[in-house]
């Protein structure tokens, strides 16, 4: 591979990585500072964003909660707790800057009791209505993470995100569903002056890199002189030498 076709790929690469952010956390909820009585607004403990619990007429309470889901060095303590039947079809709405983000993930973690909200509706709200993203089911038994891919309403994206999600499905007055580490994580969106600079970068490369090959080409072409013979110093033949015969006479005695 050429000096030239490496520095291109390589400046593609990073190019490609620069496009492909690492996720980041967007606004996260760790519910460990809660006490009663719960007020109607909670801001995030990580990010930028608010929780609005106003919709409830009760019913809420901090309970034990997990590390699970949680921001990385955030430790359990509590978690958010729904409960009774006045509570079925009451809704925590979320509100989130997305400000230089996309591709969002949102993720929480929850259990219930055994008549405690069976579904949690999320939604997404698209400026006129409220789309459905998905349904938590939670566990009876034990914390479990639920998480849901948002990055195809790009409408979100680099600005604002609301959420809602709706509880449903409680049986009796004691029934509850507990809900913990919520967040909203996103990819950073890279800047245009970042790019430009990238891309930049990648074709002085490919310009260097191919300069560079047209001088060790040149250098290839041009065959090295060769010794030519000194005109003052001429070849020695080789003359056969001649041998005379001598007459030899003999004397009569």
């Amino acid at each position: 591979m050429s000096v030239s076709t490496k520095w291109f790929a390589f400046m593609a690469t990073v190019l490609f990585c620069a496009q492909s952010a690492s996720a980041e956390v967007v606004a996260a909820w760790n519910f460990n500072a809660l006490v009663d009585p719960i007020p109607s607004m909670l801001t995030a403990d990580n990010g930028h964003g608010g929780l609005s619990l106003a919709d409830f007429t009760g019913g809420l309470s901090p309970l034990v909660g997990t590390d699970i889901n949680a921001v990385s060095g955030v430790l359990a303590g509590q978690a958010l707790t729904v409960t009774g039947l006045s509570q079925n079809t009451k809704s925590l709405v979320i509100d989130v800057d997305t400000q230089g983000v996309n591709r969002l993930q949102f993720s929480v973690a929850a259990r219930r009791s055994a008549s405690g909200f069976s579904n949690m509706l999320v939604q997404v709200w698209n400026g006129q209505l409220w789309n459905d993203v998905g349904v938590i089911s939670a566990s009876t038994t034990q914390w479990q993470i639920h998480s849901m891919d948002l990055s195809s309403y790009t409408f979100a994206d680099n600005g604002s995100l609301r959420l809602r999600v709706q509880f449903s499905g409680a049986t009796s007055s004691s029934g509850n569903a507990r809900i913990d580490n919520l967040r909203v994580d996103g990819s950073l969106v890279p800047t245009p002056g970042a790019i430009v600079a990238v891309g930049a970068a990648a074709i002085a490369g490919a310009r260097r890199g191919s300069r560079t090959n047209e001088t060790s080409a040149d250098k290839q072409a041009v065959a090295p002189p060769t010794s030519a013979p000194s005109p003052s110093a001429p070849a020695a033949e080789t003359v056969p030498v001649k041998i005379r015969a001598t007459k030899i006479t003999r004397k009569t005695k």
